[in-house]
Formats: structure tokens, sequence, C-alpha cells
């Protein structure tokens, strides 16, 4: 193999490596990743931890052809949906979800050594890994990084490190910006783009060219553009989820220059050949806590991101980097531990399948502890863990499928085969890593999607998909339905369901209605006055853009939901992304509304009531039922409060009620809970046995005597402390605020022109009194 910075280390890595655990620090574009594996495989089983998919399967294949054997003989990996190796491999690559799922199984009893790459990244996984093994002490370590402080992490590991000096190419760094100390933005980001690109293609004695960008989006448009304003070169796009054609594209020297454009996927493991220049946007997306939710947001990269990027311009010849932010722009030193800014749910567990309290866990940084306290309540809803944080028999059976966890707990809680088949291939559906569908906004193209699925329902068309019917006005990527499908293939073999070419009838409203009693967090309505926006009592989610889900529908399942930050500090925006519409009397049946007792009626001489029905504070049905004994009661207060019965009677009894509440606070008496009249005459009604209105005839309001305000008393108390007060052209409402000794008259009806006087007030001595008027209090003098 070619000699690279990483060798000058050999002697004293083969030396150390069966007698201490061993921190690795050397700039990227070294060899870390395709020397020391082989180096440590001298003395035993290696098991190597990849941050991301592709550079697991790009190793393997490129270390397996410079060891000229078969991949998957010698050299193997192991990723989701994919896996190509031998128990008889000596060095495996995997993604740290694989490597937490072996350590599951057996504590990784087959391997003597791990490796975990790239460990800078601080993924939620590598750290719940290292803290096992840290534990656990069956192994020998092998952690590696360009960027990271290594001090912390050998001390931490109980490691020793070993640092591989200098590149074996030069990079030269330039800058694009108004000022030194400009930040990355997305401003005009593609027009920038392109003009770089086309001044540095001009400029001639330049290679093949590596685009760094944040995402999808950015980097579809801009392949676009430079496809047609560069056509001489080749564009690849490079991004999780990315076909295998274009990933064999980026990984081949190619006659054509060509033009790279990637996400952070290109930053770490992977070498590109040929790449002299690296075109730097400064950008990622990446999570992030913001009000008790993770949000994806645009983010400006760290520093040690700024370097590794630079580095793909080193790796197989001197190169050039041109970043389009300042020089000295005040970036963050690392990118924060996705421990401190990701919802824990997936980490609390991982950490309690292998048989560890994530709360208990010696890590590296403390945890926030509301995310952890809000991730082990879920877990505990879910009946995955226990009482004590300890996995149980179903949290198990959920951590080893391929997915989110919520999406297990999904499909483990609804019922039947043909049901739980419908929800699998949606999840699958959903667990891609991109958008898998899109719909045209052609009329045309959208009639034709509405007379195929006239609801427009996601279930109905994520199904579809899966099972490769025709799906009519869709676009759909045939790379992610194979992704998909294979996942669904390999959940449905996981959970003994029948094969996807022999899929059961789909039962769209038997699975909703499931769903509505079994998760009913996934219940939303939609609000009467925002259309696009749907609650669900404790969180609200917005439409979309590419959102198809009709007007005409009030109440859905939404599937899944990401975050985004709002236009405040603190505000989150939730998008609904995949939405079935329900019926409105499922909410009703399924017991979620809450049921309040309305006005009562006579209808043809008999008395009916009210039952209206609430769901996250909307009303969603109004039905008129014949009382029984259980509604005999809110229907005479409702008749009181309304007048038909003891026309008087109510009045009289609020005033002596709030005149209670008053005299007690002025007498220093504290009152366990806020009396209304409702709720005391209610007791009143249940006290004397009160189950019908013929019951009620028998009484009038002398029979019901509110206990407050001694008898000799009261008169003077109320004359003393009006609750209302008549002025000539002005009637005024009164509050009493006894612990700051201040009165506040309130306008209620009149058409007096100038404000109140002192002298027409009662004697309150020692209160501050003042008047609303408007927006404003006035005090009178």
């Amino acid at each position: 193999m070619t000699l690279l910075p990483i060798c000058a280390i050999r002697s004293e890595f083969s030396a150390s490596i069966s007698q201490k655990n061993l921190v690795i620090q050397s700039e990227t574009g070294s060899g870390k990743s395709t020397h020391l594996p082989l180096w440590a495989a001298e003395k035993g089983r290696v098991l190597v931890i990849e941050p991301r998919r592709i550079a697991c399967i790009a190793l393997a294949e490129y270390l397996a052809l410079k060891s000229g054997t078969d991949l998957g003989t010698e050299i193997g990996y192991a990723i989701k949906l994919d896996s190509q190796y031998t128990e008889s491999c000596k060095v495996v690559f995997v993604t740290p979800g694989i490597a937490l799922k072996w350590f599951m199984e057996d504590k990784l009893a087959t391997f003597q050594f791990i490796m975990i790459d790239e460990f800078h990244e601080r993924r939620w996984d590598t750290d719940i890994l290292l803290a096992l093994l840290n534990k656990h002490k069956a192994h020998r370590l092998i952690l590696t990084s360009a960027t990271i402080e290594s001090g912390p992490l050998a001390k931490y590991a109980n490691a020793d490190v070993l640092v591989a000096e200098g590149r074996q190419f030069t990079v030269a760094v330039s800058n694009i910006a108004a000022h030194s100390q400009q930040m990355p933005t997305d401003k005009d980001l593609e027009q920038r783009i392109i003009d770089t690109l086309q001044q540095t293609i001009q400029q001639g004695e330049v290679g093949d060219i590596l685009v760094f960008l944040p995402g999808k989006k950015e980097i579809t448009q801009c392949a676009q553009i430079t496809t047609i304003k560069l056509p001489n070169v080749k564009v690849i796009p490079l991004f999780a989820g990315v076909s295998d054609t274009h990933r064999n594209q980026a990984l081949t020297p190619s006659s054509q220059q060509r033009v790279i454009f990637a996400t952070n996927v290109a930053e770490t493991s992977l070498t590109i050949p040929n790449i002299t220049l690296v075109i730097d946007s400064g950008l990622e997306r990446r999570t992030h806590q913001r009000n008790g939710r993770t949000t994806l947001s645009l983010q400006a990269i760290s520093k040690a991101s700024r370097e590794q990027r630079s580095g793909r311009a080193g790796r197989t010849q001197a190169g050039r980097a041109i970043r389009l932010f300042g020089e000295h722009a005040p970036l963050d030193s690392m990118t924060p531990p996705e421990l401190q800014r990701e919802e824990l749910v997936e980490a609390v567990l991982a950490a309690a399948s292998c048989g560890a309290k994530l709360r208990d866990m010696p890590l590296l940084e403390s945890l926030p502890e509301k995310s952890l306290s809000a991730a082990e309540e879920k877990l505990k809803l879910m009946g995955a863990i226990d009482s004590e944080l300890f996995i149980t028999d179903y949290g198990l059976r959920l951590f080893p499928l391929p997915i989110d966890t919520l999406f297990s707990h999904m499909i483990s809680v609804v019922e039947g085969k043909a049901e739980k088949e419908t929800v699998v291939d949606v999840v699958a559906g959903l667990s891609v890593s991109n958008k898998l569908f899109s719909l045209s906004n052609s009329e045309m193209a959208l009639d034709e999607f509405l007379r195929w699925n006239p609801k427009s329902c996601d279930v109905v068309t994520l199904v579809s998909i899966i099972r490769g019917h025709e799906c009519y006005g869709l676009t759909i990527d045939d790379e992610l339905r194979k992704e998909a499908q294979a996942l669904a293939i390999q959940i449905r073999s996981e959970l003994s369901l029948p094969d996807l070419e022999v899929s059961s009838r789909l039962k769209r409203d038997e699975v909703l209605q499931q769903l509505v009693k079994k998760l009913p967090e996934l219940v939303y309505i939609r609000r009467e006055k925002r259309r696009e926006a749907f609650g669900n009592g404790k969180q609200e989610v917005v439409l979309g853009r590419h959102s198809h889900f009709l007007p005409i529908y009030e109440a859905a399942v939404v599937f899944n939901q990401f975050s985004l930050p709002g236009r405040g500090n603190k505000q989150t925006l939730t998008i609904g992304t995949a939405l079935a519409p329900i019926e409105l009397l499922w909410i009703i049946d399924s017991g979620l509304a809450d049921c309040r007792i309305g006005e009562c009626i006579n209808d043809d001489q008999d008395l009916k009531i009210a039952h209206e029905y609430y769901y996250a504070n909307r009303l969603l049905m109004i039905k008129y039922v014949e009382l029984t004994e259980v509604d005999a009661i809110p229907a005479i207060v409702s008749q009181v409060m309304e007048g038909s019965i003891l026309p008087s009677f109510k009045e009289k009894r609020m005033t002596e009620i709030a005149a209670w509440q008053l005299y007690c606070q002025l007498n220093g008496n504290k009152m366990s809970s806020v009396v209304t009249f409702e709720s005391w005459f209610a007791a009143q009604l249940e006290e004397l046995g009160i189950t019908s209105l013929e019951d009620m005839m028998l009484f009038d309001e002398t029979d019901f005597i509110f206990d407050g305000i001694p008898e000799w008393e009261i008169s003077d108390f109320i004359k003393t402390y009006p609750q209302h007060i008549v002025l000539p052209d002005i009637t005024l409402s009164v509050d009493y605020f006894p612990q700051s000794k201040r009165i506040l008259l309130n306008y209620v009806k009149g058409q007096r022109k100038g404000d109140v006087k002192r002298w027409e007030l009662p004697t309150w001595s020692g209160w501050r009194i003042q008047y609303k008027k408007a927006s404003r209090n006035i005090d009178v003098k």
C-alpha cells in the first residue's frame, strides 16, 4: 500500500496495541482508516466502526481490492439492509447501530480489537458504545480523529496517544468573503457556488472539484445549474442514500473533469481520487435542542469540520481550498455531541438493551436532564423499559428492528396480520433517508392522483409504492423505493409476516382506528382559523409545502414530523410530513374527546341535554340526549345559570360567594380552593339527593343557603365592599386585590365621558383605587 504519514507510527502502534488502548491523532488524508485496521488484524480480529454507511462499503471494498481478496472473505462490512462478511473475516467495517446490536447479542466476543474511526463526529451511538466498551474491558480500543482534543479522550478511555505528524500533500487555503469575520451564509449560495466554479475552471489547471453543501436540496439545485452552464464537466451528487451508481462515480477516477457536490458524507473516511480543489460553503444541517424539541436547521460548521473539509483536497495530490466565508469567522471549535442536542429515546433504549442505564453511564459530558427524563417517560409509556429503567421483553423486541423506536412501537401495538403488514410498509417508506415520492404541480397529474387515491391518504400512497403497485400522478425515486422495499422485506422476515410479493389486503381504516385508540398522541385536529395547522392538545404541526392533505378533512393521524426553528429565539415550527385523514366520530368513539355538558332544550315537551365533545380545545360534535341521572345535576345547574329555574337565585348566591372569598382574604384565611357558583350548587344538589328536574320542583331558593359570611355581617360587608357601583351615566364592576391593597374599577356600561371621581365612590380607607380605561389603569384622585 502507498506510504502515508500514518506509517511513521507503525512500529509504535504494533508494540503498544496489545498492551494499551490507543488514541490516534493525525491529519485528514494520513491513512488512518486504511492502515490501522490491517495492522491491528495482524494480532487479532478487528471490528471497525465507521459513522456512515457509504464509508463502510467504500473502505471494505478498497482494502479487499488492495489485499487481493474477494470482498467478504478476509475483509467485509455490515450496514442496515446490506452485509458482506463471514465469521472468518479478519476485519469487518460496521456502522455504530450494527455494533450496538452485536454488543447486545454477545458483547462482541469474537473480536479482539475495536476501532472507532472519526470519533470527533461524536454520534450518540459511538459515545454509548465507547462507554459500554470502557465498562466491559474485554477489548483493545483504537480511537481515531484528525481534530478532537486527544488528552481528555485518552484519559477517559485509559489510552495512550499516538500522533502521526504531517500531511502527505499541501493544501493552499483562500477565502471569498466581504470581511475577515464574515460567517457562512446561505444568501445567494447557489449563485456564489456557480460563479466560483466557473472562475476556477476558466483559469485552468484544476483537476476534480469537491463542493461541500448543507443538503440534498442545495446539491440538486447546484447540480442542475452546473449541468447547463458547464456542459463539459461530469456532475456527481454525493449524500446519504445516494445510488450505488453515483457513489461509484464519485470514488472512481474519470478522464472527464468531475464536479462532486457533497454533504458531510465526504468530510471523513472516504478518499475521492483526483480532488485538487475543495469549495466549502461552510454550512451544514444538524440537529439541536430548541424549546424542548429536536430541530433540524442550517448552521455554520465548526473549525474542526472546516479543517476536515479542506483536507479532502490533499488526499492524493497537492490542492487548494476555497472557503466562502471569512478567514477569522467566529466558528465553534467542535461540533457539539449528538447526546447534547438530540432527543434521547433511541439512546436510552440502546443502553438499556445492552444492560445499562444511560443516566448512570460515565460519559465524556453530562446529559441534559430534561431530554433524558422525557426520553425515559416515553419509553415507560411504551412499556419498553420498566419503572427502574431496565429493559423489558417488549423493549428487547423493539430495539433490533432497523428503524426508529417510535416506528417500531407503532408496528407492535397494531393487532392483526394484515394490519401489521400495512404499518410495516408505511414505516419502511418513511424510514428512507429522503423523500420517496413527489406529486407534480400540474392539474392533470393532481386529477389523476385523486382518481386513484381520492382521500389523498399517505398510507395508501406509501403502501402502494412499497408493494410495487401503479401509483398514478406520482414521481417515485426508484433507488429509494428499492431501499424502502428492502427494509420492508427485512422487517417482515423478522416478524414472520408474509413476503412482500404476497402481501395481504391493505386495511387502511382498520389500521387507523387502532392507532387512534392505542397511540392517541398521533391524532391531530385542524385549527378552525389557521386551517394549515393541526393540534393534539399538547403540540401543533403545520402542513408541509408539498402536502396534499385535502381541505375537506378536519382530523388526521400524523405518522411523521420534524421540527425547524421558528421566527423567535425559542419558537419551533413542527412540520407534519405523512398524514392520513380520519373521521371525527373515531375520535369520539375511542374516548379521546372530552364530553362537556351543555344547554338543555325542550324537544316536543321532552327535555334533552347537549353533550359537547371537545378535542384539543376544538368542538367536534354536539349530541342532544335524553336526561339520565348522571346528566341531571349538570342539567339543573345549566338551567339555573340560564335563568330558566330560580331566576334571581344565581345572582344573589354569586354575590355572596364573591363576598365570602374577599372576606377570607381580608381576615387572613386561606381557602383550600376557589369556589364557583357552579361547583357549590352542584355539591348542594348532590347532598340533597336531587336526581331529576321533577325533584327540583320540590325546592325553592331558600333551601340552598351559602354558608359564608355570618348573617349579621353580610349586609354591612357588601355595602362596604360592593361588587358593582352605579353612578350617573356609568356602571362599574369592582375587583379587589387585598395583598396590594388595590381596587380596580372596570367599565360595564354608560355614556359618561369624564373620569370617575373619588368623592363619588364608597369610603375605602387605605386602598389605592384605579380605573381601567381602554388598556390603561388610571389612578382615581
